[in-house]
């Protein structure tokens, strides 16, 4: 139900009471002058006016000359266009008002028809689901083409409709996983702003590992939309040539406006590299005009992370904040999909359901359980309770399914259960809370025991694959599964430790990217050899993988560059030694050869005396010529010994020296030590006992 505006000149009062008439049953109508629901006397009406125009969703104007020429008539369509509400114009008498010049003039003759088509239309579209389309999406979220069933947000619908609509910018919805950003904007929003003729809509888009070949995609498809066959190769060019901004200039005219849809935008910062974000960044910054529109859905732990991107410094960044769907909306998010399909619920089903589904948190189940018991009904047909109870419940069911895929899947592949298990859990990584979130991975980088038994999964639905430039990727359907299979949980708790080594690395990586890849924000040796063991390339983004590498390197040329100083100071050390060890030598050699010198004299000394005292007195002449001998043994000092024994004391007996020189010897040295200072006399053995 669509809240209607309408505007009027004084002169025109009876035909907007007939439009209100019109209009009224099926929707919110607001006309001032009515008695029920208009301006009360005494009431305020400036205010008033500006209240309800604030809140319309849509403006129907009775175009006359008179509303033409009125002040307050053109400021009331001038706010309406800057709110963003859907303009409606009414002509009478073939006028046309100059503000709204561009946009289609209804006469008022079929008015009543094309009014009622238009704001139909606007209420997603009358309902329709096509042919053999599922009223229940299970995991995965709301398609455009599934706005016929998408119930419970009509408001929120309407509000994002109108910030879109007010005026240039990005605007980001924002909020918790599970909670429906993306449902809403694609079978909300676009699936409104896809029947306005102001609007192009561009495909949604994911920007993945590969932003710019997604978003060049994007482009490509609007362009059929126009009637321009540009080949992906001609967008991507297009695109570097004349940017985004060039590009949509070629898409619309000034009349229209281009709605732009990145969707799961963290992806910007979770697996985008560092020079793609910065392109995708600065290219929608050049295309924001004043009929450009961007709008991303996001977690809401990367906002800050998108409004701190300097490419985006001076858009105007707003945020719709999306909260989880409300308890008492619950019942309708049952009975109307289902009342489109022409199902049948019975009031106890749905009274269980929303007990069992307690509140909008716990969404992405109750929408896999409705898309179980809804499989195979056919249309008239009625969900079952007992079905319900054998899927086990809203939050039993996801879980009972998950078990009979793995076990389908491990008896089609012949994978284990706990190795195929520990592979579904490479889907996950950590976000800024420590909680499990989905990426997804590129199937090129599995093996085909892995591939066939995740293909499993993806005909169950449990996965879901995508294509692009660079392959095919696989992830989760929902980040239920991670919570709510507890096989699954467990293997991922397993993977703690490496997850949040992965988190801490891309934390560190943040910090250098933001500090302009300072090297002493690197890893350091030691944090290197500890976290690098612990982490798979899978669990890192491109740039968390480019910090790692870069650390690695700079740690090589660190130890490279102390091993050349280690062998430089070696080097010095092994000269210094050199110099100081042969200095010491030659004083040493200098100091003996002196000292040689001086006992060669002192030696010499000796032996005069000993020449002199060998006549007055052989003993001292004996005696002085040993003690030259021990100063400086010699040929010298060895004959002058023998000279005085052999002169002083006699000849040499037959058998060795005489028995006068043996008792000299014996009174101060022994034949033995006589034999080593004279080794080339003769003496014998013993000496007699006295005499």
């Amino acid at each position: 139900m669509a809240r209607v505006f309408i505007s009027h000149a004084t002169q025109n009062v009876a035909i907007a009471t007939q439009i209100r008439d019109w209009l009224d049953r099926d929707h919110e109508t607001f006309l001032e002058v009515h008695p029920d629901d208009g301006i009360q006397v005494g009431e305020a009406w400036r205010e008033r006016l500006h209240l309800e125009l604030r809140k319309a969703d849509a403006v129907v104007c009775v175009v006359s000359e008179a509303s033409v020429v009125s002040s307050w008539c053109t400021a009331e369509v001038a706010i309406a266009d800057a709110l963003g509400c859907l303009l409606l114009p009414v002509q009478l008498g073939g006028v046309i008002h100059p503000l709204i010049g561009h946009l289609n003039h209804i006469p008022h003759a079929t008015a009543r028809e094309q009014l009622e088509k238009a704001l139909r239309q606007f209420d997603a579209g009358g309902r329709k689901l096509a042919k053999d389309q599922e009223p229940f999406p299970g995991l995965d979220a709301f398609s455009t083409a599934l706005s016929a069933v998408f119930f419970g947000r009509d408001t929120e619908t309407r509000a994002l409709a109108r910030r879109v609509r007010r005026g240039p910018g990005l605007l980001a919805v924002v909020g918790p996983s599970g909670c429906g950003k993306s449902s809403l904007v694609r079978a909300g929003l676009l699936a409104q702003l896809a029947d306005d003729p102001r609007w192009l809509v561009m495909p949604p888009w994911l920007p993945g590992n590969d932003p710019l070949d997604a978003l060049a995609r994007a482009v490509r498809k609007a362009a059929e939309r126009v009637g321009l066959g540009w080949t992906l190769a001609e967008t991507k060019d297009r695109l570097v040539l004349d940017g985004l901004r060039g590009v949509a200039q070629e898409l619309v005219d000034e009349d229209r406006r281009l709605l732009i849809t990145i969707d799961q935008a963290e992806e910007l910062f979770t697996r985008a590299g560092e020079k793609d974000r910065q392109i995708v960044a600065s290219l929608l910054r050049e295309a924001l005009a004043d009929n450009v529109r961007v709008i991303v859905t996001l977690r809401s732990e990367f906002l800050d992370d998108l409004r701190a991107l300097p490419e985006l410094g001076g858009v105007h960044l707003g945020g719709y904040v999306l909260a989880p769907l409300a308890r008492e909306v619950l019942n309708v998010v049952i009975t109307g999909p289902a009342r489109v399909a022409g199902l049948k619920v019975h009031p106890e089903l749905v009274a269980r359901l929303v007990e069992d589904t307690a509140s909008g948190e716990a969404l992405p189940l109750l929408a896999f359980t409705l898309q179980h018991l809804a499989m195979g009904v056919p249309r008239g047909g009625t969900l079952s309770s007992e079905r319900y109870e054998h899927l086990g419940g809203v939050h039993g069911a996801l879980a009972r399914h998950a078990d009979d895929v793995l076990d389908s899947a491990v008896a089609e592949t012949g994978t284990g259960k706990e190795d195929l298990l520990a592979r579904l859990a490479s889907l996950a990584t950590l976000d800024h809370t420590g909680s499990p979130t989905r990426k997804r991975v590129s199937l090129a980088q599995l093996d085909a025991h892995t591939r066939d038994a995740f293909e499993v999964f993806v005909r169950h639905r449990l996965l879901t694959a995508s294509g692009d430039q660079q392959g095919r990727w696989i992830g989760v359907a929902h980040e239920a599964l991670f919570t709510e299979w507890l096989p699954l949980r467990d293997a991922i708790d397993e993977r703690q430790i490496g997850l949040r080594a992965a988190q801490s690395v891309e934390l560190d990586a943040s910090q250098w990217t933001e500090g302009e890849r300072a090297d002493h924000l690197l890893l350091n040796e030691d944090t290197f050899a500890a976290i690098s063991p612990l982490v798979a390339d899978d669990d890192l983004s491109p740039d968390a993988l480019r910090f790692l590498a870069v650390s690695r390197d700079r740690i090589h040329t660190l130890r490279h560059e102390r091993r050349r100083d280690r062998r430089r100071t070696v080097s010095w050390l092994a000269v210094f030694l050199v110099a100081a060890v042969g200095a010491a030598g030659l004083a040493a050699a200098q100091w003996y050869n002196a000292g040689v010198d001086r006992d060669k004299a002192t030696a010499r000394a000796l032996v005069a005396q000993a020449q002199v005292a060998r006549v007055s007195s052989p003993q001292l002449a004996l005696r002085l010529g040993l003690a030259a001998h021990a100063v400086a043994p010699s040929q010298d000092t060895s004959a002058e010994l023998a000279t005085t024994l052999l002169s002083s004391f006699g000849e040499a007996a037959p058998g060795g020296l005489s028995a006068r020189a043996c008792e000299v010897g014996g009174g101060g040295l022994s034949p033995l030590e006589w034999r080593k200072h004279l080794p080339g006399l003769a003496y014998r053995d013993t000496c007699p006992a006295s005499g």
